[in-house]
């Protein structure tokens, strides 16, 4: 009896592999932030990627004026950040050391869906997540889409989310009505970041982007100003 019972103690104890599990389908199916980003640490690792020691903090780093913006940007010399519109892993990339150096919390690059209302915005699958780690974006990722399908923003450790580019890339995209927001840039905790827009993580970490930037057709990542163009 203790031979089979260390057997099947032994046999449970075996790491399961990754399932994907749903994506949502709607705004209201979206889950739990932290959640769903708990489940893109997994994912992150199941393709191979290395994740750091993750662990939530209480509170939170970003005051509601946006004090904190002013001397990251200076210090990143970017003066206009309208520039960043369609280009959200790039200035995603570039900024998240200096968020990371001006922060008391660690700073996570972060990957996946973004919902507008019940329609998505970006909403990569799983299989295109795993896809873009071997083969990088490709032209036909571009097909009937004036970008690529992903969106990229950051996570800090208590939740708090920051989207640099996604308001100067409506501007650039909607025209006249959203131009008066080029250049903003909106954080907070979802759902309460943007009114009836949902984040859902799916990918998480600079090392992930590396390997997609690395087998891709375009420039996808910046490590100096001069990068950004």
């Amino acid at each position: 009896m203790i031979r089979k019972f260390i057997s099947r103690f032994k046999a449970e104890e075996k790491p399961q592999p990754w399932v994907d599990f749903e994506l949502p389908n709607s705004l209201s199916a979206v889950p739990d932030y932290k959640t769903a980003f708990e489940h893109a640490l997994l994912f992150t690792k199941s393709c191979g990627f290395p994740i750091s020691d993750f662990a939530w903090k209480e509170g939170h780093h970003l005051d509601g004026k946006g004090e904190f913006l002013d001397p990251i940007l200076k210090a990143a010399s970017i003066k206009d950040m309208s520039k960043s519109a369609m280009q959200c892993l790039k200035w995603c990339h570039y900024l998240s050391p200096f968020f990371q150096a001006y922060l008391p919390c660690k700073v996570h690059l972060t990957i996946g869906q973004l919902w507008n209302g019940d329609e998505p915005a970006f909403d990569p699958s799983w299989k295109d997540l795993r896809r873009w780690s071997c083969e990088g974006i490709q032209l036909s990722d571009f097909e009937n889409r004036s970008g690529v399908n992903l969106h990229a923003w950051l996570t800090l450790e208590t939740g708090e989310i920051i989207d640099p580019t996604l308001l100067s890339s409506y501007a650039a995209v909607r025209g006249s009505s959203w131009a008066e927001f080029a250049g903003a840039v909106v954080w907070g905790y979802d759902p309460a970041v943007l009114n009836h827009h949902r984040y859902f993580p799916m990918v998480i970490g600079k090392e992930y982007s590396a390997a997609l930037a690395s087998h891709s057709v375009i420039p996808l990542l910046a490590d100096t100003q001069a990068d950004l163009g």
